[in-house]
């Protein structure tokens, strides 16, 4: 005698597949959430990297000399300042043939939701539009930036006629995005004044 399944044995069967299909539905949508938030917040590390290198780069790079306006004015060495979201210096950059070294003007600015690199062709650029831009962070919310003189941060750079033929001890520079926050110090190790 062929014995079948009884009505409420198949139901019964059917309902415990739906729950276990419905608490492996979740537990695959909840891996999958995790996974996207670990990859997003890979990227912004990544990408932090990356932009903290070049800012380094920069700034153990960075030249004691005054610079120079589109005017011809003389310019403290270095320049920075939380009201106008700029950051100048000069650096040594060195060129792809790794023969001779060229001091350029580079400055960092905070646009819109970009922190942005330029870099002109001199030290002294005469014309102001010929530059090369680069996006270093993008969806920034904020940045502000520090300076340590004598044990003491500030926000503005230079603070007076002395410090304006000085590049900073130390920069501190706070990233500001969505919920958290990244703080770059760096040290230019310049201890030298500019003499005139």
């Amino acid at each position: 005698m062929h014995r079948g399944f009884t009505l409420l044995e198949v139901l019964i069967s059917l309902i415990i597949l739906s729950i276990i299909a419905v608490v492996s539905t979740n537990f695959l949508q909840s891996s999958v959430i995790l996974k996207n938030q670990a990859d997003n917040k890979l990227e912004t590390i990544r990408e932090f990297d990356l932009g903290s290198h070049i800012l380094r780069r920069d700034f153990l790079a960075s030249v004691n000399a005054p610079m120079r306006d589109s005017f011809g004015n003389r310019i403290s060495s270095f320049i920075g300042s939380n009201s106008e979201q700029k950051l100048i210096l000069q650096t040594n950059l060195k060129k792809i043939d790794l023969i001779e070294n060229s001091i350029v003007r580079i400055e960092y600015a905070f646009e819109a939701d970009s922190f942005v690199r330029k870099q002109y062709f001199s030290a002294n650029p005469y014309f102001q539009s010929e530059l090369i831009e680069s996006t270093i962070f993008s969806n920034i919310d904020q940045v502000t930036f520090s300076f340590l003189n004598q044990g003491r941060w500030s926000d503005e750079w230079p603070l007076g006629a002395i410090t304006s033929r000085k590049i900073p001890e130390l920069v501190k520079i706070t990233f500001q995005k969505k919920d958290y926050s990244f703080d770059l110090i760096v040290n230019p190790n310049i201890e030298h004044v500019y003499q005139n």
